[in-house]
């Protein structure tokens, strides 16, 4: 009976020292958390401690925490890393591959944004807001030509975003909708080394010259201007050229005597031969490019360029600003 009574007072008095220990250290248990107030979200280590201008790790999600514990929030943030400016969403997550909050930039894979792809959007709206202004223009023309412009302007117009050199980046093409077979207006390729785009092949509404574009399975695609169905050029484009290069024409003149005399180029050719050749350079030239044309307005213009790059792309134009 004594050694049980002994006992039980040592637990006592050792309990009793334990809790004046500790009432007389300050011990912090960790634990993290968000706090959310008035609309903005905090990060604490501890219920008093906020984390302050740091990076953490949240759920496999990258945040950074700034002064008085306040997460970043559609912002762009210095990582300390790299040393370049990444891009926070309205959620505080690190973004990657998207835009922002307002849309105004392109995020790439790496959260920093993809200066090249929003460059070419930038370009690419202002060239189209260009065709615009000159296909409206109605100036410096004769009566008869006035007459034309005065059933059509650019929203009798369409364009498309489409790869015409097969170079990886969407070029510009122009087309006039209500021709019967969406004549060709303006070919404009995107040049990665001036950083905008460049006419190539332009017409206008006015203009006595027709101009399709074919494409061959081989990826080269040809543009064909004619003027009647006995004036005929051939002009082609490789995969990666800059520039439509002069491939055949066909013409024909008279002489003194009135006669017609048919001509390859420079070269006299026989009706025959000129016939059979212009056949077989249309059949060589394949069939018109499949792709979908918008109406030539600011808010088709907005839509089509401000679409999601395809992963091609995003890779494409990264090469072009780690280059930078």
């Amino acid at each position: 009976m004594r050694i049980k009574s002994f006992c039980e007072k040592n637990k006592i008095k050792a309990a009793v020292l334990s809790m004046l220990l500790l009432s007389c250290f300050s011990i912090k248990v960790k634990a993290e958390s968000w706090l959310y107030d008035s609309g903005k979200w905090y990060y604490y280590e501890t219920y008093d401690e906020p984390v302050e201008n740091q990076w953490i790790t949240y759920n496999g999600n990258e945040y950074y925490i700034g002064s008085k514990g306040l997460m970043a929030a559609d912002k762009w943030v210095v990582d300390e890393l790299t040393g370049k400016k990444v891009y926070l969403g309205i959620n505080g997550v690190k973004q990657k591959n998207t835009y922002t909050y307002k849309r105004d930039k392109f995020v790439g894979e790496d959260g920093t944004e993809l200066v090249a792809f929003n460059n070419w959007r930038k370009e690419a709206k202002k060239s189209l807001q260009k065709t615009i202004t000159a296909l409206n223009k109605k100036t410096n023309v004769t009566s008869d030509q006035k007459a034309i412009l005065s059933q059509l302007s650019a929203k009798d117009a369409g364009f498309s975003l489409y790869d015409v050199n097969s170079d990886g980046f969407r070029d510009i093409v122009v087309v006039n909708r209500f021709a019967d077979s969406e004549q060709v207006l303006e070919v404009l390729l995107w040049n990665e080394e001036e950083q905008k785009f460049q006419s190539v092949m332009e017409l206008d509404y006015t203009s006595d010259e027709s101009a399709v574009l074919r494409k061959e399975q081989s990826g080269k695609v040809w543009l064909i201007i004619s003027k009647d169905i006995n004036d005929v050029a051939f002009f082609e484009l490789d995969i990666n050229d800059e520039n439509f290069k002069d491939v055949e024409h066909f013409h024909y003149g008279y002489n003194d005597y009135g006669d017609i005399i048919y001509y390859i180029d420079d070269d006299e050719v026989t009706a025959s031969v000129w016939n059979t050749s212009l056949l077989r350079r249309e059949q060589e030239t394949g069939s018109g490019i499949w792709t979908i044309y918008h109406d030539l307005d600011e808010n088709s213009i907005n839509a089509e360029v401000d679409t999601y790059p395809t992963e091609s792309e995003i890779a494409l134009f990264s090469t072009y600003d780690k280059d930078d």
